[in-house]
């Protein structure tokens, strides 16, 4: 995709004003954008933004259709030893998933969930792409974390996309007798 000129001193000017840095358009042309350390914080969807000090990020978790998640993340911050090994056991659920080792899955979700109380199970890449029982054991290691707001929360998406759909007649089918 390109961008013009105009578009991205539009762009980096809402960008500074969202994060409290300046907001004149001078100020924005002598400065550059800031850009990040880690380019998945921010989500460029639809930005529900808090006021926050110049130097965090604001990382966006989308659920949908249910509103963003906002969090404040320092930008040069390192993940810690826990997100690791959080973000580690839910790729390891979702290859045991794959394998339709369910209940080995279950455990390695719910060891993912208790590491990092802010990692969402979703947004691990092919997390929807899996089928209906390894999201059942997502939101069984939820409830099993103590975090039964989002086991809520994947419950009610997982019964609306696997909801039972009606089958349509067809009309003027004459049948033999």
């Amino acid at each position: 995709m390109i961008v013009s000129q105009p578009a991205f001193l539009c762009l980096a000017a809402t960008f500074h004003r969202l994060l409290g840095g300046a907001s004149s358009e001078a100020a924005t042309e002598s400065q550059p954008a800031p850009t990040p350390s880690r380019p998945a914080e921010i989500a460029p969807r639809a930005l529900a933004i808090e006021p926050s000090p110049p130097n965090l990020l604001v990382q966006t978790e989308a659920i949908e259709p249910e509103p963003l998640r906002v969090r404040a993340v320092a930008a040069d911050a390192p993940l810690s030893a826990d997100e690791l090994r959080a973000r580690a056991a839910a790729l390891r659920a979702l290859a045991l998933a794959r394998g339709r080792r369910f209940e080995s899955s279950r455990a390695a979700f719910t060891e993912a969930a208790r590491l990092d109380p802010a990692l969402d199970l979703t947004r691990t890449p092919g997390f929807w792409k899996l089928e209906r029982s390894a999201h059942e054991a997502a939101i069984d290691a939820y409830i099993k974390a103590d975090r039964e707001g989002d086991a809520a929360i994947l419950r009610a998406r997982v019964r609306s996309t696997y909801r039972p759909k009606p089958i349509r007649q067809r009309s003027g089918v004459a049948l033999p007798l």
